[in-house]
């Protein structure tokens, strides 16, 4: 770092053309970085038993001189030597292990897949890994070019298939989005960076080890910064004046990750979805640019309510929430609930250009900022890269991106977003719409059973058009059509066509994580659960003897607690979520080394854990602070003076369903707090400390448990 912090960078400064700027400074990076960090060979010692020490060596053979001794002379004080050596090696060689695997486990940034690794070693699972599947095939070159065409050529594929059923209602989309918006007045300015801006971002960035073409990582960059924060600073508020983004930022290397079907099937390219690794600088300059243009939407409410993906304070469980109240709402009301659950094909790699600088052109993003947007989308250039059997990169040619935003970038996922802002405003009037990036959820309801079906097929029918008319086609294997009711309710047989396509019509679908069933038993979604938390509790039970309590309560929250907790707030008080409370009483005993008849009441309390039914509570109530602008307290209704005046407000209902739901029992659970607690819930910190501390006392067994506790 000596070197760069000598560097005066004269020749950045004295240019004004962008590429030029950046290709200096980038090549004077580069000349420091390759003198300080030379390419080394080394060879994987990952699979070396690293527990074996030169004491453990000479007790071996220790061992095997006492065996031999004792099987030529036959004394017993020889054999009983022998089985007393042989027992206390054995629990050296166990303390070995749990010190080395320890070690691995605390030091890991992924406590996940470092302990499936240790699983996997230690029950000789010969399983490959999707990257070896790929890697040991015996043509790496020829397979990185066909999955770097492929790539390249998929959106042209599915584009010209949409374009063969020639939409008879195809709008021009900016036409189409001009009925939906009116278009803004505000026009979009991009202000100069400074240098403690980009430090902020820099500084904010994970210390990875991945690295674009350059070979550049995160955390080399975090290193350096100090040293290089000036002409950053210069290149990027050129970037803005010029309205160019310079060209050696343009180039990703393709990494393929699989996502369904068989790994070791690398023919099969659709199954596997193609991860971009620009270079540390591009994701510098992009968040600058993230920054700004998130800011604009935001500060103008132009984003759609509707969409929960990629933005602040919204996830995957406010549009589960949104969704699910709102298929309540209506149940609540008799009417008859149906939804459209769609996927679309490849949609993050068939955003056509024109399309998406057209919009940005309409929303007020003009002048410098709308050249600077195009020169960061077009003319960029992607190459795949795999590996061999002896790690050797291999890569395919580089090809030009003619479609798409990078799955991987930064700026990739707000572009989509503003790519497919105006889908839910076609259908309005007569469906309500819950979007997560693509996955896109529509609900129709209607008292009436003939307008219920006149209203599917015509949103359907809208939908297909505004899919048509912005160049994206809809994957029918993956899109459904399912019916929610009450048991009093009929289900209706429907059967939905577009694009002369049949529409699955399916009893559940699985949404963001969660299997929605019509009658929200949580059946199949408890199943799912059952069957990985078996596993994860396979994986404790294979590392527990050598792996101390404190390591394994570590592993427990990161590979099992991260699953049981997903989505708890929708299914964590139905009837069968006792299954899978069974199974977390499994994996607690397996840390306390207990048992399976032991009571572990005081096991959870001893390493800080809290039950299903307690986390169900915690992740309930928590949800209620956050989003308090959904609960409505008394105070809000009525001007009585009483002692339930700062309580929530129930909703009318009589039905259990709704009643089990997130945002009654969210009320009820609130309400039924100690008052000094929800006193504090203003404060967020101090109220979930309060709250899981006295959770954790009283180590409920089941949510009836907690309303039969009188709280002081």
């Amino acid at each position: 770092m000596e070197e760069l912090s000598c560097e005066g960078w004269v020749e950045v400064f004295s240019e004004d053309d962008v590429n030029k700027i950046f290709n200096k400074f980038l090549d004077n990076y580069l000349k420091v970085f390759n003198a300080n960090f030379p390419i080394i060979i080394s060879k994987d010692s990952t699979k070396s038993n690293r527990w074996i020490t030169t004491g453990i060596k000479i007790s071996c053979c220790t061992k095997c001189n006492l065996y031999i001794k004792y099987r030529n002379s036959r004394d017993p004080t020889h054999r009983l030597h022998y089985k007393k050596y042989c027992k206390t090696l054995s629990a050296v060689i166990r303390a070995a292990k749990r010190m080395l695997y320890d070690s691995l486990i605390q030091k890991s940034t992924n406590k996940a897949q470092s302990t499936w690794n240790i699983v996997k070693s230690l029950t000789n699972n010969k399983t490959n890994s999707n990257k070896e599947n790929i890697n040991s095939h015996s043509n790496n070159q020829k397979a990185a070019n066909s999955f770097n065409q492929y790539f390249a050529s998929v959106a042209d594929i599915i584009i010209n298939n949409l374009q063969k059923t020639k939409c008879p209602n195809k709008h021009d989309p900016v036409n189409y989005l001009s009925q939906q918006f009116t278009q803004t007045t505000s026009s979009f300015i991009l202000k100069n960076s400074t240098t403690h801006e980009i430090y902020k971002i820099i500084n904010a960035m994970k210390p990875k080890n991945s690295h674009g073409y350059d070979e550049v990582s995160v955390r080399i960059l975090k290193m350096s910064a100090p040293f290089i924060l000036s002409p950053l600073t210069y290149i990027f508020n050129t970037m803005l004046s010029k309205g160019i983004f310079p060209d050696r930022l343009k180039y990703s290397v393709i990494k393929p990750l699989h996502k369904k079907g068989k790994p070791s099937d690398i023919s099969n390219f659709s199954s596997y979805r193609p991860i971009s690794l620009l270079t540390s600088f591009s994701k510098v300059f992009e968040k600058l640019l993230y920054n700004r243009l998130y800011h604009y939407f935001d500060q103008q409410e132009l984003f759609a309510k509707e969409q929960h993906g990629f933005r602040q304070n919204l996830s995957t469980e406010t549009a589960t929430f949104s969704l699910t109240n709102t298929i309540f709402s209506s149940i609540e009301q008799k009417k008859v609930v149906g939804g459209l659950f769609l996927d679309l094909q490849k949609a993050f790699d068939c955003v056509n250009h024109g399309i998406l600088l057209s919009k940005l052109g309409f929303y007020g993003i003009g002048g410098k900022a709308h050249e600077l947007f195009k020169s960061y989308i077009e003319d960029t250039y992607q190459k795949v890269e795999l590996k061999d059997n002896l790690c050797n990169n291999i890569t395919s040619e580089w090809v030009p991106v003619k479609h798409g935003v990078h799955q991987g970038s930064v700026l990739g996922p707000l572009l989509f977003l503003i790519y497919i802002n105006d889908l839910t405003r076609t259908i309005k009037r007569l469906a309500d719409s819950v979007l997560f990036a693509d996955d896109t959820s529509i609900i129709i309801s209607n008292s009436n059973v003939r307008d219920f079906m006149y209203n599917i097929n015509y949103v359907l029918q809208e939908l297909d058009n505004w899919f048509c008319s912005n160049l994206l086609a809809l994957s029918f294997d993956k899109s459904h059509f399912l019916q929610f009711f009450t048991k009093k309710q009929n289900e209706l047989k429907i059967k939905l066509t577009s694009s002369n396509s049949i529409l699955i019509n399916t009893n559940s679908t699985k949404l963001l994580g969660i299997t929605l069933d019509n009658m929200f038993t949580w059946k199949e979604h408890t199943a799912t659960l059952i069957t990985k938390l078996n596993k994860a509790c396979f994986a404790i039970r294979a590392i527990a003897p050598f792996m101390s309590p404190k390591v394994l309560r570590s592993v427990y929250f990161s590979y099992f607690h991260f699953v049981m907790s997903y989505g708890i707030i929708f299914w964590g008080s139905s009837n069968i979520s006792n299954n899978v409370f069974k199974i977390q009483k499994r994996a607690i005993r397996i840390i306390a080394n207990k048992n399976k008849r032991d009571s572990c009441r005081q096991l959870y309390f001893q390493f800080q854990i809290l039950t299903l039914p307690a986390q169900y509570i915690l992740s309930l109530v928590m949800f209620v602070i956050k989003h308090n602008e959904v609960f409505i307290p008394n105070s809000e209704v009525h001007d009585l003076n009483t002692c339930s005046k700062y309580m929530l407000h129930y909703p009318t209902t009589s039905l259990s369903l709704v009643q089990k739901g997130v945002l009654y029992s969210g009320i009820k659970i609130f309400n039924h707090l100690p008052a000094h607690i929800r006193a504090s819930s203003n404060n967020v910190k101090q109220f979930k400390c309060k709250l899981k501390n006295l959770l954790l006392e009283q180590s409920l067994y089941s949510i009836d448990e907690f309303y039969q506790r009188t709280f002081t």
